[in-house]
């Protein structure tokens, strides 16, 4: 029989720490006090850390420490989550291969949606309805949605919603007491003008019972069915907490607030939880999904022992450190952005523009970075990073500038953030170029099928359908298994046709093995995606990158950049609200001049101080500010000049 250990009662050694290191940081390098603090710390407390900090590698650290020491006491477990399935990865990959136990039964480690999926909605589904849940997934939801609505409520829907008609029909949920309630409140759903009686209501009422009868949710679903099933069986609470010693979330600012309530709920209880609970984040950067948190969702614990901080930005030199520090909205327990990066102390650069010159602003911030290397401030290495950032996208307005003023080809929706696309062809187009392998072709293609698949009303996941295929016809397995070998390499190779007509080709075998022909899916397979055709011939352009000088500058918005690091970071200033002060440096001009951000008032203040708080605090040797002349001579003529570089666009 393994030993059982309560970590309670142990110490967390030097020599532990030091196997961390080896395992963790290059050779020469260590964790310093803030660090080895939360590393032996395993009581329930919140973890605040600066940009840069390297709070999820000390994360990994106690993790390593973890894995010598399971299985626990009684077989509980160990709980790991964070908000998307790319951060849970790059957790698997960097200490996967040093922790079997860790990633294994009673462990759990995923995003916060796969714990709700698994651990309240689908057995709360299953215990009401004796079913099968089809799919949790807002593409499908609507998908289905759109399939069964008529055309009468989906006119006026559309009508009397516009653009939020997609967030509406994700915002209701239905109930035997009330009917038709808020997903979020489940209280009563009053729709302005739209009374009870009118069949467009009734309608609302039928088609939301019959989706959830037939098992398609969208997200916001799983979580109300989560809150069903701890009212319906409140013992759901200490099972979960007996099950679960120690619970891990990173990026806590991430989670909104029925993510928030939920596991508050669970593993806090009120003080009274038999688990040890940790959040760790920067609740400066709550900008997550495409939003920006203006509440403040994440309360952190009362107490002087419940809150640790970590205020050296290993990333961040000492400059911009002073002024990204002047954006933080939140400073608990004296949270102070510290810069500790000494390779390259450059100054923050302000790059002053007219109108008439907007598109020459990428181009001098290239010419920057490139004196910067020929005069040997620093080098280029395969892991530099350049990108030009900013908060929107794109408007039609001409005097209200976006991303898209500053670099005309700037493609608004990025192909790499999005897995469902309009066309087969997209499918084959948009892969992630940056990944090096066949594997996010391979992707591709697969969700193609997937969907072709929805279309025909046959419900896989990428990994049921290979499975299904390995377990009832092996031949059709090695085939497809050969055929998306061999598309991948054609689309490395640039035979796109080739490979669209072969795919296409090949759909009817595929659908034939559920007895299905095309039909549903006609459209989606044989209409073709209208791409925007980019002039090379005066700069190297591929989709929202730029090179003049040899090395690549990303473009892209905040949320894109958010968690990266970059060598320099173009920041660009663009139009958001509707008053008088639409831009950074119109609300943000005292933060500017490096006083601390106080306009708690303010939403749209807010707002912009936390997207240049992430969009600031993103480079470790050069940031650069695009700001237009008038705004600079009205709000930041007086800048101080000891701490900004100020360069003129002629």
């Amino acid at each position: 029989m393994p030993v059982t250990v309560d970590l309670n009662t142990l110490n967390i050694t030097t020599d532990e720490i030091a196997e961390s290191i080896k395992v963790l940081l290059p050779e020469g390098c260590f964790f310093d006090d803030e660090r080895i603090k939360f590393i032996r710390n395993f009581e329930t407390i919140d973890l605040q850390a600066v940009p840069g900090s390297g709070k999820t590698t000390a994360l990994l650290a106690k993790l390593l420490i973890l894995e010598k020491r399971l299985p626990l006491k009684s077989n509980r477990g160990v709980l790991i989550l964070s908000h998307t399935n790319t951060a849970i990865d790059e957790i698997k990959d960097k200490i996967g291969k040093y922790c079997p136990k860790l990633f294994s039964y009673p462990n759990f480690a995923g995003t916060v949606q796969s714990f709700v999926d698994q651990f309240l909605t689908i057995p709360c589904y299953n215990n009401l309805f004796k079913g099968k849940i089809q799919r949790i997934d807002n593409e499908i939801y609507e998908e289905q949605f759109e399939k069964n609505i008529s055309y009468g409520a989906k006119t006026a829907l559309h009508h009397k919603f516009q653009n939020n008609y997609s967030s509406f029909i994700k915002s209701i949920f239905v109930t035997n007491e009330i009917g038709l309630v808020d997903v979020f409140s489940f209280e009563e759903k009053i729709i302005n003008k739209l009374s009870k009686e009118t069949p467009t209501y009734k309608e609302l009422i039928s088609l939301k019972t019959q989706l959830i009868k037939k098992g398609f949710l969208n997200y916001n679903d799983a979580y109300a069915f989560g809150r069903i099933y701890l009212e319906k069986f409140p013992k759901i609470k200490e099972i979960l907490q007996q099950r679960f010693q120690y619970i891990f979330i990173d990026e806590m600012q991430d989670l909104d607030s029925q993510q928030y309530e939920l596991l508050e709920t669970i593993f806090f209880n009120d003080g009274n939880s038999k688990s040890i609970f940790q959040r760790i984040g920067d609740k400066n950067q709550a900008i997550y999904s495409g939003e920006v948190h203006t509440d403040e969702i994440w309360k952190i614990r009362e107490g002087e022992d419940k809150l640790l901080t970590i205020n050296g930005s290993q990333r961040l030199n000492p400059l911009i450190a002073e002024l990204v520090n002047c954006f933080a909205m939140y400073r608990d327990a004296d949270f102070k952005v510290i810069g500790k990066n000494e390779n390259c102390n450059l100054k923050p650069h302000l790059i002053v523009y007219d109108n008439s010159k907007i598109k020459s602003v990428i181009p001098k911030f290239s010419e920057i970075i490139n004196n910067y290397i020929l005069n040997n401030t620093f080098t280029i290495t395969p892991k530099s990073k350049f990108k030009s950032i900013g908060w929107s996208k794109h408007t039609d307005e001409i005097t209200k500038y976006k991303i898209s003023d500053y670099c005309e080809n700037f493609i608004v929706e990025k192909s790499i953030t999005k897995i469902d696309f309009e066309n087969l062809d997209s499918y084959l187009k948009k892969y992630d170029t940056e990944k090096k392998t066949l594997e996010s072709i391979r992707k591709n293609i697969l969700n193609a099928f997937i969907k072709i698949l929805r279309f025909e009303d046959i419900y896989f996941t990428k990994k049921e359908l290979l499975n299904f295929l390995n377990q009832n016809d092996d031949e059709q397995y090695q085939i497809l298994k050969k055929n998306l070998y061999l598309w991948s390499i054609g689309i490395i190779r640039q035979n796109f046709n080739d490979v669209y007509d072969s795919i296409k080709r090949y759909i009817p075998q595929l659908l034939n093995i559920f007895g299905k022909t095309i039909t549903s899916s006609r459209n989606f397979i044989y209409n073709t995606s209208q791409l925007i055709q980019i002039d090379e011939s005066s700069m190297n352009i591929k989709e929202n990158t730029i090179n003049i000088h040899g090395f690549d500058i990303e473009i892209g918005t905040v949320h894109s950049a958010k968690g990266e690091t970059h060598t320099a970071t173009l920041y660009l200033e663009t139009f958001y609200g509707n008053g008088n002060s639409n831009y950074e440096s119109q609300r943000l001009a005292e933060q500017y001049k490096f006083v601390d951000f106080n306009k708690f008032d303010k939403k749209q203040h807010i707002q912009s101080t936390k997207m240049a708080y992430v969009g600031f605090s993103r480079p470790t040797h050069l940031l650069c500010v695009a700001v237009q002349r008038d705004r600079y001579e009205s709000h930041l003529s007086d800048i101080d000049t000891n701490k900004w570089e100020i360069i003129y666009i002629t």
